[in-house]
């Protein structure tokens, strides 16, 4: 129970918790809570003085902490994970925290940015340039940093996946999927999530969709869906034998369609493609 001595009113508002009746609240020894702010500076903010002060928000972050490390995540990713920076971070974190295979980290990077700056700017910013690093044309050993680039596909996803917006009852739906063949599925992972955020309903079929499965999708969707975008990544999997619907509109994306098949509308930017489709 908390007696009055261990609470302190700021403002007439906030309350804080001793040192020793946060340590009871979390569940831990004092020595493991000082334990944790020497090692990894959480929470990173001094108050109270000569004597730390943890509020509401500090139990709760130190509380999923600890379920984090009981069920096996290391203690300093699960302390990334329940603090995670105000603005995120930069593609730098990114792939160290990649490099240590350690994907707790990454995502709670990625959130934390996300969090701020919304998913375009995060994917500009952030996750293309990180994974560009380790796969891109500049890359000084793509086949040895596989693994490394997996660990970031995963996690960007996982973040992703937690974006909603308020599209879910929109009557404008997209439906976005990968050409026959094709596995690259993040940049529509990336497309999903910032549409949420703009409130556009968008329904991801995944990689490798067929055809047959495409036309079968359109039409079982009610209302008819505003559009139906194909990303191909490889001029190896850039084909389709589907033509543009009277209520559908077909948008080839990605960098596999030669400049002739990709008509006048389709974008070449995640910034041009959120506008195009909201």
């Amino acid at each position: 129970m908390r007696s009055a001595s261990e609470a302190v009113v700021l403002g007439g508002r906030e309350v804080t918790w001793t040192a020793g009746a946060a340590a009871r609240m979390v569940g831990v020894p004092p020595s493991t809570l000082r334990g944790w702010h020497r090692r990894y500076d959480i929470p990173p903010a001094e108050r109270g003085g000569r004597h730390r002060r943890y509020t509401d928000a500090d139990i709760k972050a130190l509380t999923r902490m600890k379920e984090l490390i009981a069920a096996g995540v290391g203690a300093q990713s699960a302390a990334h994970a329940a603090f995670p920076p105000a603005d995120g971070a930069g593609p730098d974190d990114v792939v160290a925290a990649a490099l240590r295979l350690d994907t707790d980290a990454v995502i709670s990077l990625v959130d934390g940015h996300l969090s701020v700056h919304g998913v375009i700017d995060t994917w500009e910013q952030v996750c293309a340039p990180a994974l560009n690093r380790l796969g891109g044309p500049d890359a000084d050993d793509v086949d040895g940093c596989v693994d490394v680039v997996h660990v970031l596909s995963w996690a960007f996803s996982v973040s992703l996946h937690r974006i909603t917006g308020s599209g879910s009852g929109s009557r404008k739906r997209v439906l976005l999927a990968c050409t026959a063949g094709e596995r690259h599925v993040l940049p529509l992972e990336v497309l999903r999530a910032a549409l949420a955020q703009r409130g556009v309903s968008a329904h991801l079929l995944g990689a490798s969709v067929p055809d047959m499965a495409l036309r079968e999708a359109v039409r079982r969707t009610e209302p008819a869906p505003a559009a139906l975008v194909l990303w191909a990544h490889g001029p190896e999997t850039a084909h389709t034998t589907l033509v543009p619907g009277s209520a559908t509109r077909l948008v080839l994306a990605g960098p596999g369609w030669a400049a002739d098949e990709r008509g006048p509308t389709s974008p070449t930017s995640l910034t041009e493609a959120v506008a195009l489709l909201s």
